[in-house]
């Protein structure tokens, strides 16, 4: 019995990881479970054994992977004392997961690049706008304290701001994507962050 379930773990695993080759190379919407159970190994019906179609599978790549569709989504606490300092640590932090070589690079490229849009994606692309507008809400939240701890311009409108910052650091990443990964990530992701707080600051003047 142990073996019986260490090997269906197993066959999991090499699902997924064909899944996520698949993705990448086809996109989502040409990508075939016949295609990903090829690459497994393994035979369709063990394909529908642990995943009810390809959006299943999709959404577990991101589950095991503990990523959220959007990698700009960060907790905020409303006593932080420096919220603009506390902002522009997390956008460096996030900025280096993903534009550094590890699995969430190859995650994001597929949900940024390769999911096209279609009647299957359509409810992907509906939870990805939300989750851009909650991460673009959080950042207004930072916005907003930093305005009240007199680090910002009072003119400064917070949710314009942070819709600015998303799309910049979004647009970083899908360029990022179409191009080897960078050397001394964090380096680079904190000088992108301070830049674009920057130039937040420059701009309510």
């Amino acid at each position: 019995m142990k073996r019986t379930r260490r090997e269906a773990l197993e066959t999991r695993a090499q699902i997924l990881k064909a899944a996520e080759q698949v993705f990448v190379e086809r996109g989502v919407s040409r990508a075939s479970l016949a295609e990903i159970a090829g690459m497994a190994g393994v035979t369709r019906g063990a394909v529908y054994w642990h995943f009810k179609d390809k959006m299943a599978l999709l959404e577990t790549l991101f589950e095991d992977a503990s990523l959220a569709d959007d990698p700009f989504v960060m907790s905020w606490s409303e006593g932080e004392r420096d919220p603009l300092g506390h902002l522009e640590r997390k956008l460096a932090g996030l900025l280096a997961t993903v534009l550094s070589a590890g699995p969430s690079r190859s995650l994001y490229s597929i949900m940024l690049m390769h999911c096209e849009m279609s009647t299957e994606t359509e409810w992907i692309w509906s939870r990805l706008h939300a989750i851009w507008r909650c991460a673009e809400h959080q950042m207004a939240r930072a916005l907003r304290a930093a305005i009240a701890h007199n680090q910002l311009s009072a003119e400064l409108d917070p949710y314009l701001a942070a819709t600015f910052i998303h799309s910049t650091v979004t647009g970083l990443i899908i360029r990022s994507l179409r191009e080897p990964p960078l050397a001394a990530t964090k380096a680079v992701a904190r000088l992108i962050a301070s830049q674009i707080l920057s130039g937040i600051k420059g701009s309510a003047r």
